[in-house]
């Protein structure tokens, strides 16, 4: 309730000041008790039975009181000036502790301070305890500290030895805001209640400021997220700092460092996030395991985006990659829905190799590559004469992309080398040829390798083809047909594979007739394992959705 109270002006103990509401006078200092019984007078503040007192600044005034409500029941605490005006309230219950009211002395105005139950079955005795506060300008973690509201606000210094969770709680003064600033950090304090504001950091060791403005308060958003359990007059205030170290273990935040191994809880629809900072290129193993849902690990920052969901066991997720230096955020996800405990660990070491993000390739080399954003990595490749080439992409960072291009020919494939890899296996005439490392989606660490021998194998878009042999086909808007001549009865194993194309294999003759699409280790390419008695057989290689491109088809067996 605001306002003033709509009760008739009473006189008060002779003085001249004139009161809304007759009540025990008490000297601030003095503890103050009473009980709530049937026959308390009714409402004063939230329409349940009070008990009331006027709280009265000796002389001289001296320091302020803090007073803890003890109480039997569930309780309010609010408090008015003489002319009946609302100060505030604070409310919780006998189990979370006590009420706090600061009283700071202000001239010798009196405060009527009101004891309310919590509800309309709420009675029994209560005490307030009285207990000196000084007004301190030192913040220490672990022990609350005491203001008065000046105009332009305050600024306390913290220090901290070491890295840890720093929790600020500021209560008893509306239109107040907190700031947390030093050491690269800057973070404003939001407002669970209306008088109570929290603020929640992951810092490392060093100087802070806490600093309060009024001109930076946050309004309450939506419904509180917490009690108003102190209550302030004359501006008082008090400042509380808890700090918690980070090798405690359980956080949903924080700075990440080598050995660290937290447990958090996932909850919600954001995933939590963890900050991790490098010196120097580290190599980094992530591991994040949950027996309540999917996992899904995540790092960003310095170009990389890497996310992993089950490479740990089951439904675990664990990343194993290279890191520049610099600053990365780790995110800890789900898959779907769900949510719960889970437990993330981190292990570091400096990295002493090298990546070759560009330049000259030859066959036959393999080289470690990092992509950073959007865009490719570009490698030159020479061929002196015509050779089968094997040119794979893998990576357990990304899906990764890979296009061949020059010479009349272009070709990429995302999912040929099973997994996520690529793989493009094709016939190179001598000339020039750019090879790129490309992103279907994320980014990180790459393996690249160029192989590649002398083609003995033969091109051709049909005809005749036996066991053992290799014959690479044009597939263009027709299929490619070969006939299959088995001289005895023996097992073949017929494999379409290409860079360019989804193959689609089809085998029939004598009382065969077998297809495929994909065969799963070959990514978009097709395989048929068959026993053929002697005959002639047709190998039709088709394409799905009638890509076009080179098909390379392999007689095994």
């Amino acid at each position: 309730m605001a306002g003033v109270v709509g009760l008739a002006l009473l006189a008060g103990c002779g003085d001249g000041e004139e009161r809304f509401v007759s009540a025990p006078e008490t000297t601030l200092g003095s503890d103050i008790q009473g009980e709530l019984t049937t026959a308390s007078p009714v409402n004063l503040n939230n329409g349940t039975r009070y008990s009331a007192h006027w709280l009265c600044a000796g002389s001289p005034a001296g320091e302020g009181q803090s007073y803890a409500l003890e109480a039997s029941f569930a309780a309010e605490l609010s408090a008015f000036d003489a002319q009946g005006r609302w100060l505030g309230s604070a409310r919780g219950g006998a189990e979370a502790g006590p009420l706090t009211l600061l009283a700071a002395p202000a001239d010798d105005a009196c405060t009527l301070v009101v004891v309310n139950g919590h509800g309309h079955g709420a009675f029994g005795p209560y005490r307030l305890t009285a207990e000196p506060i000084g007004i301190r300008d030192e913040l220490v973690p672990g022990r609350a500290l005491t203001g008065r509201l000046e105009e332009g606000g305050a600024e306390y210094p913290i220090r901290l030895d070491g890295p840890a969770l720093l929790t600020l709680s500021l209560s008893g003064v509306e239109d107040l805001g907190l700031q947390l600033e030093g050491n690269g950090v800057s973070q404003s304090a939001h407002a669970c209640a209306a008088g109570e504001l929290r603020l929640e950091a992951y810092l490392e060791a060093g100087d802070y400021r806490v600093r309060l403005r009024p001109e930076h308060a946050p309004a309450v958003g939506g419904e509180a997220s917490c009690l108003g359990r102190v209550l302030a007059t004359g501006e008082a205030y008090r400042l509380l700092a808890e700090r918690r170290d980070l090798d405690d273990g359980w956080r949903n935040g924080g700075p990440l460092r080598d050995g660290d191994r937290v447990s958090g809880t996932l909850e919600g629809a954001a995933p939590n996030a963890y900050s991790l900072h490098l010196d120097r290129p580290s190599e980094i193993g992530l591991s994040l395991r949950s027996q309540a849902f999917d996992t899904v690990l995540r790092v960003i920052g310095e170009g990389a985006d890497i996310a992993n969901d089950d490479d740990g066991n089951g439904t675990d997720s664990r990343l194993d990659t290279v890191l520049m230096a610099g600053d990365y955020r780790v995110e800890v996800d789900r898959y779907g829905d769900g949510g719960g405990d889970y437990a993330l660990e981190l292990t570091r070491r400096d990295f002493d190799g090298e990546f070759r993000n560009e330049g000259a390739l030859a066959l036959g080399e393999s080289l470690r590559g990092q992509l950073t954003g959007l865009g490719e990595n570009r490698y030159r490749l020479a061929i002196d004469e015509p050779v089968e080439a094997r040119l794979a992409l893998d990576s357990r960072d990304f899906d990764p992309v890979l296009r061949l291009h020059g010479n009349g020919l272009d070709l990429s494939d995302d999912d040929g080398g099973g997994e996520r890899n690529a793989l493009i296996t094709t016939v190179l005439q001598p000339g020039q040829y750019v090879l790129e490392a490309q992103s279907y989606s994320g980014s990180g660490i790459y393996r690249l390798r160029a192989e590649g021998e002398a083609f003995e194998g033969r091109t051709s878009d049909g005809g005749e083809v036996r066991p053992g042999e290799t014959v690479y086909g044009n597939l263009g808007g027709d299929s490619l047909t070969y006939e299959l001549v088995i001289g005895e009865a023996r097992s073949v194993v017929v494999e379409a594979t290409s860079a360019a194309v989804d193959t689609m294999l089809r085998l029939s003759g004598p009382g065969v007739d077998a297809q495929n699409d994909d065969a799963g280790d070959l990514g978009l390419g097709s395989r048929i394992s068959q026993r053929l008695e002697p005959g002639t057989y047709r190998v039709e290689v088709d394409s799905f959705r009638s890509g076009t491109g080179m098909v390379r088809l392999e007689i095994g067996g």
